[in-house]
């Protein structure tokens, strides 16, 4: 299995997720022109080495503008399904200005579903959107368990995370640098409640839990305000403490990159490895 984060962040989010005989994308949270590119320019996707003609759906975590306002074009540009819960699929339908030529799938949260040779579970997360989810993802005996956009972890959706061979986990903040920072005090309440985002502590505490079981842990949906990419990995290293050795990090954010770069630490490397755009590394399980 070949992960691709083509963009995470309050800019925008969406993963490519490529198997043996076909893929699928998380959230689009991009421009279609962004993702798949132009005749004169090349997207995201080709950049990761992916290929369009293998997706087979766009799994859906909730409306959020950062995680769907790129689905119409996106859609209708790949026509698959896009699944979702039904109240995530009936906010997005809404949401989405162009005709739309391509299917809504509704899911239940703990129904596996097969898309392809993937075999997709949803389950709840915790965040002030109408239904939202995150996924695990299993194909030829691997999985992938993607989890942002939660205020907490519950015992449930660490049970999922504990199946997983790697994860994509929200390692959305620093609470100092929230605290300090510039936003207005309604919005850093909202941060830090539990139905808003994990901070850098949160998502170590996470890795802690679930290290005997994962050997790849993508950090996504980093605050460019309240964040950066080396000090989310420096936590998560920190609490993975002697399984760090063992497990790929990989921060993956749309912080300006010729500034702040994406930061990866590969297994048995404590050194801090940069590279100037995060969708241009393929990570495998």
């Amino acid at each position: 299995m070949k992960i691709s984060v083509l963009a995470s962040g309050s800019k925008g989010n969406c993963v490519y997720i490529e198997g043996s005989s076909g893929a699928v994308i998380i959230d689009a949270g991009r421009s279609a022109r962004e993702i798949l590119g132009t005749k004169v320019r090349r997207g995201r996707l080709q950049e990761a080495g992916g290929k369009r003609e293998l997706i087979q759906g766009i799994l859906i975590t909730h409306e959020h503008s950062d995680h769907v306002k790129g689905l119409g074009p996106l859609g209708n540009a790949l026509k698959v399904p896009a699944y979702g819960t039904s109240g995530t699929l009936d906010a997005t339908n809404r949401m989405i200005q162009s005709k739309k030529n391509f299917p809504f799938q509704s899911i239940h949260p703990g129904d596996p579903v097969s898309i392809g040779d993937f075999l997709v579970t949803s389950f709840s997360v915790s965040h002030d959107a109408i239904d939202p989810v995150g996924y695990l993802i299993e194909e030829d005996g691997v999985r992938l368990c993607y989890c942002t956009d939660t205020g907490m972890v519950t015992s449930g959706m660490l049970e999922m995370l504990k199946k997983s061979d790697g994860v994509i986990l929200e390692s959305n903040h620093c609470p100092q640098m929230l605290k300090d920072g510039p936003y207005p005090a309604f919005l850093k309440r909202r941060i830090a409640s539990s139905r808003g985002h994990l901070s850098n502590e949160d998502a170590g505490t996470v890795l802690a839990e679930i290290s005997r079981s994962i050997h790849c842990a993508i950090l996504a949906h980093l605050s460019e305000e309240n964040n950066e990419p080396g000090l989310a990995i420096r936590k998560a290293h920190e609490a993975l403490g002697l399984a760090a050795d063992d497990v790929d990090l990989f921060a993956a954010s749309s912080i300006d990159t010729s500034t702040r770069p994406a930061h990866r630490k590969p297994k048995g490397d404590c050194r801090f490895q940069c590279t100037d755009d995060c969708w241009k590394i393929s990570i495998s399980l």
